[in-house]
């Protein structure tokens, strides 16, 4: 199976099905990934898994062409990232994180595009 197909896959799944956790329940939602925050070990594990996993997804599928699978590359830098950044600037991220759950609106708009995005990537990687 192409790599584009089967992380296009992955990642279209995981994020239809979190968003729709979301969407069903997003004020326990916001209380649990606060509680994450403010739990420093705990955000020390999520950042070597979201490192690790980007890496992996970096290295794996680094592809820069004009069309769909540029989608699956801009995800994996930004999870690279995310995890770098948790790492080096975890104030920051905790800080960030916090601003953006305060804003209910700002969760359900962020909600409906990683829906639309994995929609679209269940799309290309389910088709034939």
């Amino acid at each position: 199976m192409d790599i584009s197909k089967f992380l296009s896959k992955v990642l279209g799944l995981y994020l239809v099905i979190v968003t729709t956790a979301m969407f069903v329940n997003m004020q326990q939602f916001i209380i649990n990934v606060t509680n994450l925050v403010n739990d420093k070990p705990l955000m020390l594990v999520t950042a070597f898994f979201t490192l690790i996993l980007g890496l992996l997804m970096v290295v794996s599928h680094n592809i820069w062409q004009w069309n769909w699978r540029v989608l699956i590359t801009l995800f994996a830098w930004i999870a690279l990232l995310k995890g770098a950044s948790i790492l080096v600037y975890p104030q920051f991220i905790d800080s960030a994180t916090q601003a953006f759950l305060q804003n209910t609106t700002a969760a359900y708009v962020a909600a409906c595009i990683d829906f639309a995005l994995g929609i679209l990537l269940c799309y290309f990687g389910f088709r034939r």
